[in-house]
Order: C-alpha cells, then sequence, then structure tokens
C-alpha cells in the first residue's frame, strides 16, 4: 500500500504544547511535499483558528475545518456547512443558563460570544490549570478570552460551522455531553470531542472523514491511499476511512486502540516529525 497522501490533526498532532508548529516539522512537511507527497490537515478548528496557529510559509494541498464543515484546495474553499440557526439559538441559551463555557465559530470570521456570559466564562480560567487539561487547550482558552472572542450583545447565527464547548470539570462537560444527546432527539447534530474536557457541535453526518472524502475525489485518490495521524476521539471517523492510522503516544486510549500504530514520542516531543521521518526516510 502507497501513501500518496498524509492527513494531520492539528491540535496534539501537529501542534505542540504552546500551539505552534515546530520548525523541525515544517520544514519536513516542505520536504515531503517536494518528494511528491500531498499533504492535508484535518482538523476541528475552523479556518479563522487555522490562521492563528499555523506559519505563513507553511503550505498545504487540502484542508479541512472545524470537523468536517469546509473544505478547502489550497486556498479555495469548495464545501461549507452551517448549523441551523434554531439550534444555535437554543445551545447559546442553554450554555448561559447553566455557566458552560462556549464559543460560536462562524465559518468566516472571530469566534463570538454574547457579553453577558463573559464574566462566568472568564472565571474558569482564574484558577490553576486541572492536572487533566492539556497546556495547549488552557492556552487556547487563554488566548481566546483575552483577544480572540467577540463579545456581542447578540449573535449572528445565521452562518456558524460549529460551538466549542468546554469545562474545568469532566464530570460538568460529561453531563453536558449527555444532554446534548438529548437535544438530539428533537434536532440532528453531530457533536465530536478532542480532548475529556471539551464537546464540539456541527451540522448532522459531517466530520473529518466527510471532509477529506472530497479532497480524495478532488485528487482522484483511493482512501487506502492515505496515512491519517491524530490523537483524539474526533479523529475516529477519520480513522475509519483511511488505509492507515496512527496515534500520537498523548492519544487517548480509545484511539490508540483503534488506531495501526502509537508514535514513540507525544507533541510535546516533536512526536509528529520523528515519526514522519522515520517513516518516509
Amino acid at each position: 500500500m502507497i501513501n500518496k497522501a498524509i492527513v494531520l490533526d492539528l491540535d496534539g498532532t501537529t501542534l505542540n504544547e504552546m500551539n505552534t508548529v515546530n520548525e523541525t516539522l515544517e520544514q519536513y512537511i516542505g520536504e515531503l511535499r517536494e518528494r511528491g507527497k500531498l499533504v492535508f490537515i484535518a482538523t476541528g478548528r475552523t479556518l479563522e483558528e487555522v490562521r492563528d496557529v499555523l506559519p505563513s510559509g507553511m503550505e498545504v494541498d487540502g484542508m479541512v475545518t472545524a470537523n468536517g464543515m469546509s473544505a478547502f484546495i489550497g486556498k479555495k474553499q469548495i464545501v461549507e456547512h452551517a448549523l441551523p440557526p434554531e439550534l444555535v439559538e437554543q445551545l447559546v441559551a442553554k450554555a448561559g443558563a447553566e455557566e458552560m463555557y462556549y464559543e460560536v465559530h462562524p465559518n468566516d470570521g472571530l469566534r463570538i460570544a454574547l457579553l453577558k456570559d463573559k464574566d462566568y466564562m472568564a472565571k474558569q480560567g482564574m484558577v490553576p490549570k486541572p492536572e487533566t487539561v492539556e497546556e495547549n487547550e488552557w492556552l487556547s482558552r487563554q488566548d481566546a478570552m483575552e483577544d480572540k472572542i467577540k463579545w456581542a450583545e447578540q449573535l449572528n447565527i445565521n452562518s456558524v460551522a460549529k460551538i466549542y464547548f468546554f469545562s474545568n470539570e469532566m464530570n460538568t462537560i460529561g453531563k453536558w455531553k449527555e444532554d446534548l444527546e438529548e437535544i438530539k432527539q428533537n434536532i440532528a447534530f453531530t457533536t465530536a470531542s478532542s480532548t475529556h474536557h471539551n464537546v464540539e457541535v456541527t451540522v448532522e453526518g459531517v466530520s473529518k472523514a466527510t471532509g477529506v472524502q472530497i479532497l480524495l475525489k478532488h485528487f482522484q485518490l483511493e482512501p487506502e491511499n492515505i496515512l491519517a495521524i491524530g490523537d483524539g476521539e474526533n479523529d475516529l471517523p477519520l480513522f475509519k476511512l483511511a488505509g492507515r492510522c496512527i496515534a500520537m503516544k498523548n492519544a487517548t486510549d480509545l484511539v490508540k486502540e483503534q488506531a495501526d500504530e502509537v508514535t514513540e514520542y507525544s507533541y510535546r516531543e516533536d512526536g509528529l516529525y520523528r515519526f514522519l521521518r522515520k517513516k518516509f526516510q
């Protein structure tokens, strides 16, 4: 089986704990592309969030953002989905009533939250980092509260790619996931988690896998030709699609169990670069 394309998750995989790309990895991805490999990004981040972290000089052949809500060939967008406005309104109201941290991510532009919810959301970042929260996610929440969220009196809910929910407490986010499953009985949507402390809501039937399938069709590739690498539960649909799937050392146990292989090093140790270098030397 020939790996003609490599599909990379971002958080906990391509990005280090500071939410940046190590120079060694950036250079090697460029080298792989020069050698004829296609490199795709498949992430839970929206395009705006991707722009926040990828180096300006790092180019990829295709990208799937917001867990499949948008797909790009180079810089050209070829797919865009949006959540039903009534669902966005319902979930934001419920989050505010229960003081659940949330971010509404439009398909284009800054993430949004209601100004009235700012105080309780800020309190989550005023405590010491819980041991079970990864550094990269904690830093992302700090950055979001500082200057990434647009605080509004009312939300524009007509073109929302996803809603991100987070809690310092795993029990709290677990209960929230149960509540979302009940709401699904009345209006369909998809939920996916990249860590034990978050859950994201996107359009029903949309995932990283559906987005990558669109890229494969464009490049006339079969699923067995792709190598997928990730660390979160939102990577599992992609793992089922790919010819070979690799879990990062820092991945959850569930993800590791469904992978063909686990990297020797974590995202904190330049693990993706070390794996790719050994794989394609």
